[in-house]
């Protein structure tokens, strides 16, 4: 029940103010499916700057409450906003959990953009957050992909590994996560 309140307050409170970047792209190849962990979830509200070609002091905030039932469905939501180093919103919107998976310490998040949810609709976040322990920030790597309407997107758990992705440490904020 603890869980619960928890997930209910982050929502309430957490879940108004993150970002989307557009960061490296995996249209190119199907990553490999990794399965939702039946009672997984994930709260928590972070930000991060990239530091990469086209998007030096780009700001980025993810807000997530998300949760997988017992049948391994995904559910929740995922609130992101990008912001340009002047201060200018390069997108914003939400998108609805359709994965969580948990090992350890990695959480896997994977979210998409509905009809109305932003002008990407089926748009996929697929975000890799590692717990940083005591005294560090957690570390974030994320992939984007589709945004084609005509398109299913990709709603499974996708691991970020095999792209050699940049990762970046949240601050501020964090991540909860568990199973």
């Amino acid at each position: 029940m603890k869980i619960r309140r928890l997930l209910v307050a982050l929502l309430a409170g957490v879940v108004t103010v993150v970002g989307a970047p557009v960061s490296a792209q995996a249209d190119d190849q199907d990553p490999p499916e990794v399965p939702a962990t039946p009672g997984a979830w994930i709260a928590g509200l972070g930000g991060f700057v990239y530091n990469e070609p086209g998007l030096v002091d780009h700001q980025i905030r993810f807000g997530v409450l998300g949760w997988v039932d017992r049948h391994g469905t995904g559910h929740g939501v995922f609130h992101f906003r990008h912001a340009r180093p002047d201060g200018s919103v390069a997108s914003e919107g939400q998108a609805e959990v359709t994965c969580v998976s948990v090992v350890g310490d990695t959480a896997l998040v994977t979210a998409v953009v509905p009809e109305g949810g932003s002008p990407m609709v089926n748009h996929v976040f697929a975000i890799k957050i590692i717990e940083g322990g005591p005294g560090r920030a957690d570390q974030i790597e994320t992939l984007q992909a589709g945004g084609d309407p005509t398109r299913p997107a990709k709603r499974y758990c996708i691991d970020t590994a095999p792209f050699n992705l940049s990762r970046y440490p949240v601050r501020p904020g964090g991540y909860a996560f568990g199973s």
